[in-house]
């Protein structure tokens, strides 16, 4: 989360949300050694099995079928399906996402096992990624899975990206694929994709796509000066399945993003803001490992590594009052693992899971002048932090499960003066799943999701006028009762829940104004609110999937409040 606002009229938060799509199959072009007739699409359902059901009942599911259909390019395009996610921001450099009121910074990232974990610019996404080929997307609302790392405040979003075998399929040997579009906003677009194996037991994915506008018009004609946008992107995924049960996978992403924006792209405050121009280059990379021992045992380790830089700077004089408005040279780097470890016993494949995650971040403003580095001030920051998780999953009976674990995790934070915050707590979790039919099933949730202190907004490292009190660990308490119906044909789902979030960290507090160094400034901390932020809201939607057309329809509303106000988050 980014800002709380408090809103005197009906804010988005207190709106409902209303989301309807068709989607329909389009033409591209690919090129393989054999035939795509024996291609086939499996629709995922909220219940897997009746003898040993899981609920995907609090997971929005976006797959590849999806995006290929709609031929989505954004965050905006690829999420539409769904009522509860929003997204906000015009150009790609400035989009977020918005899931259930919370932004997506208040959920934990993961890109083919790359934790987006940080925060370089709170006036811009954190998400960043390319449609292109990607295989799924989950967003878990309210309860994330544990392994996967600490940080899940609200939920956890997980994107996977296709490898050579999921392109090639049977008896294939090689492929590409090729697309180029034109808009009507003067933009084009193109990706190309090639694929193959080296080896029987070794695949190879190679992308690269592009996009560029170079501007876009209003309503009356005019050019829009903050449109400019440019964008490329690559991929490449290298997989080895030397034997049965091992498999390996290297992934490497990258992103060049420019575009020309105001200071505030997702909160224009003015009519003729001020123009920046935004370079984001972004390079990250993983590797993983799976083990599966027959049908009893799973390992999967995962190590990564991620490395942000933001580049503002504005176009002419400079006209923002604020001098911390000026240009900024930013720098966010992730890097972790994950060791995770499943058992399954039994007649009915009760299972448990456990195993460890660690992550470190680091933030860095740079080319700081002497004012910037006044009171200390080091202009870095780093977060370290070590967690560990168990988790059980008992098949009661054959339409009845349980699930419940927790994580524990400790946060070191070292902050911009030196100063050392340690925050630490649990994360447990209860799950009760009913499915008296295979269409119809039941889902009550009930969680703790706890966030200790992490490095704070990049952009605020040059700034020596902000005041860090002792933090203390946010906690969410998350209640959900959700109701599935699908019978492939058609399905529907309600869900209603309600969130407690406490000691939520504002990193843009400001109360007063000092004087001194010969010059006037506010007084501005980072501190735990003294408040609860409590989160009531529902979402329905039904849908109906042919072999030729998906045709759904969604609501879904909230109402967020802080002290009895409403308030929005940007």
């Amino acid at each position: 989360m980014t800002h709380i606002r408090s809103a005197s009229v009906p804010s988005v938060f207190s709106m409902a949300a209303f989301s309807g799509i068709i989607s329909a199959a389009f033409v591209s072009i690919s090129f393989a050694d054999e035939n795509t007739q024996n291609m086939t699409s499996v629709k995922l359902s909220p219940i897997t099995s009746l003898a040993h059901p899981i609920s995907n009942a609090n997971v929005s599911v976006v797959d590849d079928t999806f995006i290929t259909n709609t031929q989505a390019k954004d965050l905006r395009e690829v999420f539409n399906k769904s009522a509860e996610i929003q997204v906000g921001g015009s150009s790609q450099i400035a989009q977020k996402l918005y899931i259930r009121g919370f932004e997506d910074r208040m959920f934990r990232i993961r890109i083919d096992g790359i934790t987006q974990g940080g925060n370089l610019f709170h006036h811009q996404g954190n998400l960043l990624f390319d449609p292109f080929l990607v295989k799924n997307i989950e967003i878990e609302k309210g309860l994330a899975n544990v392994e996967y790392g600490a940080g899940a405040l609200a939920g956890g979003i997980n994107i996977t990206t296709k490898n050579a075998f999921d392109l090639l399929g049977a008896n294939r040997s090689y492929g590409a694929h090729f697309t180029f579009g034109g808009q009507s906003n003067r933009g084009i677009g193109t990706s190309l994709a090639t694929y193959g194996k080296i080896k029987e037991k070794l695949g190879l994915v190679a992308s690269y796509s592009f996009d560029d506008v170079p501007y876009y018009r209003a309503g009356n004609g005019d050019k829009v000066p903050s449109s400019p946008a440019k964008n490329h992107n690559a991929l490449f995924k290298l997989t080895f399945l030397p034997k049965e049960n091992h498999s390996f996978n290297v992934n490497y992403h990258f992103n060049n993003v420019g575009a020309v924006a105001p200071y505030g792209a997702n909160v224009i405050l003015s009519p003729n803001p001020q123009l920046y121009d935004n370079t984001l280059l972004s390079h990250s990379t993983s590797a993983q490992y799976d083990y599966a021992l027959g049908e009893n045992f799973h390992a999967h380790i995962n190590a990564y590594y991620a490395n942000k830089n933001l580049k503002l700077l504005p176009q002419g004089a400079l006209q923002a009052q604020d001098s911390h408005e000026g240009a900024m040279d930013l720098n966010l780097v992730n890097l972790g693992s994950d060791v995770i470890l499943r058992n399954y016993f039994g007649g009915a494949k009760h299972s448990i899971k456990y195993g460890f995650n660690y992550q470190l971040i680091l933030t860095k403003a740079k080319d700081l002048d002497d004012h910037a580095l006044l009171s200390n001030n080091t202009g870095h920051e780093k977060g370290a932090i070590y967690g560990g998780f168990i988790g059980a999953n008992f098949n009661l009976l054959e339409s009845l499960n349980l699930e419940l674990g927790s994580r524990y995790d400790s946060f070191i934070y070292e902050d911009k003066v030196g100063k050392t915050h340690n925050t630490q707590g649990f994360s447990p979790y209860a799950t009760l799943f009913f499915a008296p039919t295979n269409e119809l099933s039941f889902k009550l949730t009930q969680n703790y999701n706890t966030r200790g202190a992490t490095p704070m907004d990049a952009s605020l490292l040059g700034n020596p006028h902000i005041i860090i009190k002792p933090l203390k660990a946010e906690g969410m308490h998350n209640t959900e009762f959700d109701i599935d119906y699908d019978n492939s044909l058609f399905s529907a789902h309600i869900g209603l829940y309600h969130q407690y979030l406490k000691n939520f960290i504002n990193s843009y507090a400001n109360e007063g104004n000092h004087t001194g160094s010969g010059h006037s400034h506010d007084d501005s901390f980072r501190q735990n609110m003294d408040s609860h932020i409590r989160v009531l809201g529902y979402e329905a939607n039904v849908g109906l999937d042919f072999d030729f057309l998906d045709v759904h329809l969604g609501i879904a509303q909230n109402f967020p409040t802080y002290n009895g106000k409403t308030i929005t988050d940007t």
